[in-house]
């Protein structure tokens, strides 16, 4: 009887130790302390809150691998020191650019374009990236932060370099590179083809303003700065002059503008080419209409020949050079030259109608006195032509 006692008695201490050990484990979780139910009632303590298990199809959510593992979602902070821009009490970054300009291989008027080669060379201090040195050290762009350099009106381009920069133990930061690219320009060619144009290439920190980056010229620890070569590949046009300085650009032509620095060039067409194709021939057809002029009116197959072959073969050269003439929505010199060589030998033909009929109803006269006056007319007013068309 004694040991059956001490049995239940142990069987007891062993019961209360356990529910104490999970009414301590119950309020480590918050949970509320009554474990039965309460006829006061709702309870203000918190209470366990159970999640009914899904019952849909379950999908991987947006960060997760391919093998099933989520990866950890990571709050973003504050950019890293190296892609801060570097300034002082909000100050602006000054950025020294030289621009060189190696080459200009083509200006097509056709298409309002140049093709160009150009190296520019940006320096700027950001003490952040200072280090022990001896040595530069060499980064990627992207790594650092940079005045994002872009060229205006950049049709297509063909980098030399790496996208990297050049990082000195004092923390300055230089960044070279070398373009091919051909760009759009408009041009005024009301004087084509005895013309002068200004070509442009305008470096621009994208997104920045000039409150955010102050554009300076460069000049080199050997004394160079921006400059342009001694000869270029143009084989229709001569450079007169160029200049080189920081100039903002502005978007929608008003302030505030976008920090820059622009290489202009002043450069003039020369017009031996288009002399010798275009406007010398187009005046030797011209002449051959006059033809007629010199023959009996009574040979009116002869001289409706001539004239008709002059015009078709006008005609034909026209559309032979189209292609050699700019495509825009005025009147250069050389669509009023031909326009009007045009209407001279037009003019050619319908005279030859004229004396042919003249002579037909017996008016030969009338037909040989018109001939002799067309004689002194036709080259006065081609004479007239030209002035009008590239002096004027």
């Amino acid at each position: 009887m004694n040991s059956l006692l001490a049995v239940r008695s142990a069987k007891s201490t062993r019961s209360r130790c356990l529910l104490t050990y999970a009414f301590a484990a119950l309020l480590s979780m918050g949970l509320p302390s009554n474990s039965g139910p309460s006829n006061s009632g709702p309870s203000t303590s918190s209470s366990l809150h159970v999640d009914e298990p899904p019952t849909g199809p379950v999908t991987h959510p947006i960060n997760a691998d391919a093998t099933g593992e989520i990866e950890p979602t990571v709050p973003q902070g504050e950019a890293p020191p190296e892609l801060v821009r570097p300034t002082i009490w909000g100050e602006p970054t000054e950025v020294h650019i030289a621009l060189y300009v190696l080459d200009i291989d083509e200006i097509d008027s056709a298409d309002q374009s140049f093709a160009a080669s150009v190296y520019f060379e940006a320096r700027w201090k950001n003490p952040v990236l200072s280090h022990p040195g001896p040595g530069p050290l060499h980064r990627g762009l992207t790594e650092v932060w940079n005045p994002r350099l872009a060229i205006i009106g950049q049709q297509m381009a063909w980098q030399s370099y790496p996208e990297s920069v050049e990082i000195r133990p004092d923390g300055t930061v230089i960044y070279r590179q070398k373009i091919w690219g051909r760009f759009s320009q408009p041009l005024d060619l009301r004087d084509f083809p005895f013309d002068h144009q200004q070509l442009s290439i305008q470096l621009v920190a994208a997104g920045l303003l000039e409150k955010d980056v102050k554009i300076l010229t460069l000049v080199t620890e050997a004394g160079r700065t921006s400059n342009i070569a001694s000869r270029f590949s143009l084989p229709d046009f001569t450079v007169e002059s160029w200049q080189a300085a920081p100039a903002p650009y502005f978007p929608a032509a008003e302030p505030p503008g976008v920090a820059g620095y622009e290489v202009t060039l002043q450069v003039r067409r020369q017009p031996t080419y288009y002399v010798l194709k275009v406007i010398i021939p187009l005046c030797m057809i011209v002449v051959i209409s006059w033809l007629p002029r010199l023959i009996d009116p009574e040979k009116a197959d002869t001289n409706i020949g001539i004239s008709t072959t002059a015009f078709l073969t006008l005609v034909a050269y026209l559309f032979a050079t189209t292609v050699l003439l700019p495509r825009v929505s005025y009147i250069t010199r050389m669509d009023r030259f031909i326009l009007l060589s045009t209407l001279m030998v037009f003019a050619g033909l319908m005279q030859t109608a004229v004396n042919m009929l003249l002579v037909r109803y017996g008016k030969k006269p009338l037909a040989e006195r018109i001939e002799r006056g067309s004689r002194v007319a036709y080259p006065m007013l081609l004479v007239l032509i030209l002035a009008l068309s590239f002096f004027v």
